[in-house]
């Protein structure tokens, strides 16, 4: 009879072994998603971050350009599309807009007469081709035909 409960007693403690092992295993799992999902989010904010940069980038460009052209729609959409040869940029101009499309982002430029004569104001928006969401807006204006 003292062999048998020499038997479960070592049966007994391998079962606990192989229990807390599972649960350190299941300890780590967790943890191991966790931080998984962390670095998930993480990489998501920069890539994020990344595009509204570049996207402001954008923006500003287009407002430099409708400045410095005085509001010239075929001036500032010839300097907005060339973008060099290993970009493929693809968009259409009207007196009053500018719309440009390229891999990543999307820029359209609607030009409008200010209340003052001799004022334009261009609303600039820039989105994500992908989400289609707005990543920038921008208003600027500039005065044309000289001081009043």
């Amino acid at each position: 009879m003292p062999r048998l409960k020499l038997a479960t007693k070592e049966k007994s403690k391998s079962t606990l072994f192989l229990i807390e092992q599972i649960v350190v295993i299941a300890v780590f799992a967790i943890c191991a998603a966790v931080c998984v999902r962390i670095i998930v989010s993480a990489y998501m904010m920069t890539s994020d971050a990344v595009d509204t940069r570049n996207a402001l980038t954008i923006a500003e460009s287009a407002a430099d350009g409708f400045k410095a052209f005085d509001g010239d729609a075929a001036l500032v959409f010839a300097v907005l599309s060339d973008r060099g040869a290993n970009t493929h940029i693809i968009g259409s101009y009207s007196h009053n807009s500018i719309i440009i499309a390229c891999d990543r982002f999307s820029l359209e430029i609607t030009i409008r007469d200010g209340q003052a004569h001799g004022v334009l104001f261009a609303d600039i928006v820039v989105s994500g081709v992908r989400s289609g969401e707005e990543l920038v807006t921008l208003t600027v204006a500039t005065r044309t035909g000289g001081a009043d």
